[in-house]
């Protein structure tokens, strides 16, 4: 065989996986142009319930950072984990620890949203949304996009 021609093959089959790679990792951007990493995403609503305005000292958020770690707060307790987008479609949260305050009165279900984070199987992204969802498609959590801190 032609070392030539494989080398021009070679070379076809390479620039086809860069163009998938690109377009790969546009499909994880909101609507809005949004990335996924790297952006503030204030809890909307968890297991079907709207979230109030607590104020942003005690609003419940989560960044997912480029190096494959989330950190928030849960309204009482800040958090921190490790996450993981597979297949461009999934995302899956792991070795998450927070820490143990006991709080009073606080507006949002804490148990609920830490579930939410548990049971996370995907992520759908349009405008300035993401929406955690479970391994049947259902939607655990609501966040909306602030900023990029």
């Amino acid at each position: 065989m032609d070392k030539s021609w494989m080398v021009g093959r070679w070379l076809i089959v390479a620039s086809c996986l860069l163009v998938l790679a690109g377009c790969m990792s546009q499909s994880m951007m909101g609507g809005g142009g949004v990335p996924l990493t790297n952006t503030y995403w204030k809890l909307q609503e968890v297991d079907g319930t709207p979230t109030p305005d607590a104020g942003a000292a005690s609003e419940a958020h989560l960044i997912l950072r480029d190096d494959g770690v989330v950190n928030g707060f849960s309204g009482c307790n800040a958090f921190r984990g490790e996450y993981e987008v597979i297949n461009n479609r999934n995302l899956v949260f792991s070795r998450m620890a927070s820490t143990r305050r006991a709080c009073q009165n606080i507006d949002i279900p804490e148990p609920a949203f830490f579930r939410a984070l548990e049971n996370t199987a995907g992520v759908q992204m349009d405008d300035h949304r993401l929406r955690l969802l479970d391994t049947d498609g259902q939607e655990l959590a609501e966040f909306e996009a602030i900023s990029q801190p």
